[in-house]
């Protein structure tokens, strides 16, 4: 069991990966969905090997580019597609564009920029997805990204 906020080390992410993998062959599931701790250390390589799609999610902060482009470059180093999520976009536009621009000239899609919404606590609270507890905008926004993973796994 991985806690909150507890190290871990690279060998109990593939381990962990690999008893995913086993269950979902078991369970007749077509994909494992693993979410990699922030940075670049161990468990996030062990995170990222063999997967399809790298999906980073970051926030429009200058360390957020930062943390996000070092995350992207070991994926790229390993050759994994990558794709990016700009969570609470509309807090800092300026930097959320600056992140899309960083995007466009590296060739990595932005899958989609989610807004701030008080309603993904709400959810949390709730133990509930976000698509679970509301049919509203940043619900939809979810799962267009959803589809653009989709689209870009086929």
């Amino acid at each position: 069991k991985l806690g909150v906020a507890e190290e871990n080390s690279g060998k109990l992410v593939s381990l962990v990966r690999g008893q995913a993998r086993e269950l979902a062959e078991k369970s007749g599931c077509d994909w494992v969905i693993v979410d990699g701790a922030p940075g670049i250390g161990c468990p996030v390589i062990a995170s990222l090997s063999g997967v399809d799609l790298a999906v980073v999610v970051t926030e429009p902060t200058l360390s957020g580019l930062h943390d996000a482009d070092r995350v992207m470059q070991v994926a790229g180093y390993f050759g994994i597609k990558t794709g990016l999520a700009i969570n609470k976009y509309d807090l800092n536009a300026e930097m959320s564009q600056k992140i899309e621009e960083y995007c466009k000239n590296k060739n990595i899609p932005v899958l989609g920029k989610i807004a701030f919404d008080e309603n993904v606590v709400k959810s949390m609270v709730e133990g509930k997805t976000v698509i679970e507890f509301t049919n509203n905008d940043t619900a939809q926004t979810i799962k267009g990204i959803w589809k653009r993973i989709e689209k870009e796994l086929s």
